[in-house]
């Protein structure tokens, strides 16, 4: 474990000293990448509740069921109650709002919360109004400390030992499903988990930025499209896209690339501390739309990761962020020809304390020919 519980429970106290700013009572947590910060618990329960909450006098109490399986150092966060599948969670729930003095307050709810155990709370709590958790986990999260920037890196180094694995693995006949899969065995090995199902598309699919992985089978002449991502162990992602080519490019797809790494690097050079996300976005569409590719540009520039493949800042036009001393986000501006190709390059980058601008991954971003 690379954070302490002295970490974590000062993650809980900076919560609860944005809640009482907030006016709110109490915050309530269920399993999620918020639960992950606050206590780095990433067990899945489903339908079973399990939820951390903490009041605005910083007492914290975590309710969760019998069978599972709770790191040692949770015990130092908050008071632990387990419920039993036969007698559910009911009566522990009523004694906690009493203990808490939460019942009838205003509290601040997980935004991802399953609709069922919303309902069953309100039946329980009682809650005066509900906010969104976000409200206070969006300014904790935005800014990123030194150890999960490393967190981050750490995950980002293991794509790029996968990604130098697909190099090796590349050839005519295969798959995208077989290579898809290949890559999800690949980072189990690696003794991590995927931060989402691998993007694998050959040829004209590659024109489609989200293509799910089918039988296309690789031909010479093909381009091939891998965006991967992994969750380290202590569920920090990277978010990686790179592109290779069977034989010699075409004549269309080197001129494109071409234009793709002048407008890519346009936007790495005016990153920096203080910018607005939607400067970087709407360079990169400039400069795309100044050499004729405007229409195909079909996404953001990038986007933040961090416990989560997609979260603020967003890269994007309509972003009102600002990338400060932190920020841990991608770039990856796409120029998708229909039927025929697409050109995309995803790489990691982080701004750090002293605002220098680091890119986290190092592997080449050129298109790597077979």
């Amino acid at each position: 474990m690379v954070f302490s519980a002295e970490i974590y429970r000062s993650r809980i106290n900076n919560a609860v000293r944005l809640l009482k700013i907030l006016g709110g009572d109490y915050f309530l947590v269920t399993p999620s990448p918020n639960l992950v910060y606050f206590t780095g618990i990433r067990e899945e329960t489903y339908e079973r509740i399990m939820f951390l909450v903490a009041n605005a006098d910083g007492e914290t109490v975590l309710v969760a069921p019998q069978l599972v399986s709770l790191p040692p150092h949770v015990r130092d966060l908050a008071e632990i109650y387990l419920w039993s599948d036969a007698s559910g969670p009911s009566q522990i729930i009523e004694k906690v709002a009493r203990d808490l003095r939460i019942f009838g307050k205003i509290g601040f709810f997980e935004d991802s919360i399953r609709l069922s155990q919303l309902d069953y709370l309100r039946e329980k709590l009682s809650p005066e109004k509900i906010h969104l958790l976000s409200k206070i986990t969006r300014e904790l999260r935005y800014r990123k400390s030194h150890e999960e920037i490393m967190s981050v890196y750490n995950s980002v180094k293991i794509a790029e030992k996968i990604l130098q694995e697909v190099y090796n693995m590349i050839a005519p006949g295969l798959t995208e499903r077989f290579l898809a899969t290949q890559i999800l065995n690949l980072i189990s090995s690696e003794g991590a988990d995927p931060a989402f199902k691998p993007i694998v598309a050959f040829g004209e699919n590659s024109s489609e930025p989200h293509h799910i992985p089918g039988d296309r089978v690789l031909r010479v002449g093909d381009l091939v499209l891998v965006d991967l991502g992994v969750a380290g162990s202590e569920g920090y992602v990277s978010d990686l896209t790179r592109i290779f080519h069977v034989g010699a490019p075409s004549k269309e797809l080197r001129d494109v690339y071409s234009v793709y790494a002048e407008c890519y690097n346009e936007v790495l050079r005016r990153i920096r501390a203080g910018i607005k996300a939607s400067e970087l976005d709407l360079a990169s569409r400039a400069c795309i739309s100044d050499h004729g590719y405007g229409a195909y540009m079909r996404h953001r520039t990038g986007h933040g990761i961090g416990l989560e493949v997609h979260e603020p800042p967003y890269i994007s036009l309509d972003s009102n962020d600002v990338l400060e001393r932190g920020v841990v986000f991608t770039i990856e501006p796409g120029i998708y020809l229909p039927n025929k190709f697409g050109i995309r390059v995803e790489s990691n980058i982080a701004i750090s304390d002293e605002g220098e601008v680091i890119e986290l991954d190092k592997l080449s971003r050129e298109i790597i020919i077979f």
